[in-house]
């Protein structure tokens, strides 16, 4: 692989794995992918658009091999309800804002992670049960014993908030 794609891998890992991690419920199956996504990336990389967001284009072919690998191996889980995907679409895409003072994906996880752990508890549990343990809606609204839509109010007022921490952490820049 050439030296400004292994350097461009490097940044976006992070990104990549956390995106997997909140499709499929196997650690271990979301390292494999992201592998074969840098490996599908690298050899797809002339189909990039120049100028093009390169954090979406990665989360794209990542979730086309999660979505593959459903079909291939049904006992495995991966989270298919498409607003939790468009939910985590989101939320990564306020991550992928232009970078003026070169913040790494790294600082830019563990700052989520920090605006996560502020949220009240109620708002912290939705988003830990549908983005950090790959729970669908219905199956969150059953744990945290609530109806689908109190946990989808929560989800969407979560993801304001952390908007807005993430905007203040980074130096205000529009994310």
């Amino acid at each position: 692989m050439s030296d400004a794609f292994n350097i461009l891998a490097h940044e976006y890992r992070p990104m990549v794995l956390a995106y997997l991690r909140g499709l499929v419920a196997d650690h271990n199956l979301a390292e494999d992918l992201a592998q074969e996504t840098f490996l599908a990336a690298y050899q797809s990389l002339a189909t990039f658009r120049v100028g093009g967001n390169f954090g979406a284009w990665l989360r794209g072919i990542a979730r086309n091999k999660a979505l593959m690998d459903r079909r291939t191996e049904s006992r495995r889980r991966v989270v298919a309800d498409s607003r939790i995907v468009a939910a985590m679409e989101e939320v990564y895409g306020v991550l992928d804002g232009p970078h003026p003072r070169a913040e790494t994906w790294s600082l830019r996880l563990a700052v989520l992670h920090e605006c996560i752990g502020r949220l009240a508890l109620g708002l912290r549990s939705a988003v830990e049960r549908v983005y950090g343990q790959g729970q669908n809606l219905d199956e969150a609204a059953s744990t945290l014993g609530m109806s689908y839509k109190a946990v989808a109010k929560r989800l969407s007022r979560a993801r304001m908030l952390l908007r807005e921490c993430m905007a203040s952490r980074l130096g205000g820049q529009t994310l």
